[in-house]
């Protein structure tokens, strides 16, 4: 359970150190943020905190496009949880929802879909669905900031099952087209390095390495150290529908490393 005077205390002084481990979420724009906000803090009774970004969409607010979620350091909000709901959210993160049905990820589980679907909402308080939406979202927020992919492309990388989809996703969730978000509004270069940036918090050591060279199923990633505390994955001979995948697995693989 987060405490939410420690939280507020914590988005007062902008603490990298709880960066990702819980998100607020303001009541009077429907917003919700990371700790590290640069923002003006919002006043105490208009806030909620949740464990998770999932969470803080589900329950109706949008991310933020100034601390951008999509790029917090992973949350341990499902630390505690089943050996069972850890392998059905790795499988998420992975894409499994993006390809098929719950009830499929049930069967790679060895249980119903109802029972899927239960275990989440009594150990999560989220469907996953719901879980998978974020996923969907965030990555492809992430990919439009950060790449310069063509839309089209980000849609279906990101689980999209059209164009259409992808923008009234991005309309419901930021009220503006993919193309407003784009970071510099220059036209999009399939031709250009796909690479996106990460966060990590204090603490991270990263040592004296210039580079992790990660082998993926599906290509190859290479992280090296961005601004303040980032790090940046570029991807190289992954293909659309294995981005997702290949950012987690890079994720994985950085810090079980660091």
């Amino acid at each position: 359970m987060l405490d939410p005077d420690h939280c507020y205390a914590a988005i007062e002084r902008r603490d990298p150190a709880m960066d990702g481990l819980f998100f607020t979420a303001v009541r009077t724009t429907r917003i919700y943020c990371r700790p590290v906000c640069p923002a003006r803090t919002p006043a105490r009774g208009n806030v909620a905190f949740y464990p998770s970004a999932a969470a803080a969409q589900a329950a109706g607010y949008r991310p933020c496009l100034r601390c951008r979620p999509e790029a917090a350091p992973d949350s341990p909000a499902w630390a505690g949880t089943l050996a069972s709901i850890h392998r059905a959210l790795r499988l998420i993160d992975d894409g499994a929802l993006a390809d098929g049905s719950v009830a499929a990820l049930a069967e790679r589980l060895g249980m119903s879909d109802r029972h899927l679907r239960r275990l989440f909402v009594e150990h999560l308080g989220l469907t996953p669905l719901a879980i998978e939406a974020t996923r969907r979202l965030h990555l492809a927020k992430h990919l439009v900031h950060d790449t310069r992919l063509p839309l089209t492309d980000i849609a279906f990388a990101a689980g999209y099952g059209s164009v259409r989809r992808f923008n009234e996703a991005f309309q419901a969730a930021f009220a503006r087209a993919p193309s407003a978000l784009r970071r510099d509004g220059g036209a999009a270069d399939p031709a250009a390095p796909i690479a996106v940036t990460i966060a990590h918090r204090p603490g991270f050591d990263w040592g004296a390495r210039e580079a992790l060279d990660i082998d993926l199923p599906e290509g190859r990633a290479t992280v090296t150290q961005g601004q303040g505390r980032t790090l940046r994955v570029t991807l190289d001979g992954v293909p659309l529908p294995a981005l997702g995948r290949a950012i987690a697995a890079a994720k994985r693989a950085v810090f079980a490393s660091g």
